[in-house]
């Protein structure tokens, strides 16, 4: 299951071609989620968070140019299956201590 989590309306492009994009700090993306509109149309993806904690800046790598809500795609993670991209996901092999 996918949740969209609203980041905001681009507040300017630069000159390198990146969306700028004012972001509330009670919900600050990952740097790497996938940027979507409302109607699921990717937009591109975050590459990185800068300005004061207080006030800080999405930068999104566009594949497109828009100029509406920007919305971003999270994953839940997981369920008892352990299905999902929940943190610990992997091998336990060798997670224990051996002895000689």
């Amino acid at each position: 299951m996918k949740k969209l989590i609203n980041l905001g309306k681009p507040a300017k492009t630069t000159k390198s071609g990146f969306i700028l994009v004012p972001v509330s700090p009670m919900n600050i993306p990952r740097i790497g989620d996938r940027v979507v509109t409302r109607k699921m149309e990717e937009v591109g993806v975050i590459v990185d968070l800068i300005g004061p904690v207080s006030s800080p800046f999405a930068l999104v790598k566009p594949s497109k140019v828009v100029n509406e809500d920007l919305f971003v795609v999270r994953g839940y993670g997981g369920d008892r299956k352990g299905e999902g991209e929940g943190v610990g996901k992997g091998s336990r092999k060798g997670s224990r201590k051996r002895g000689d």
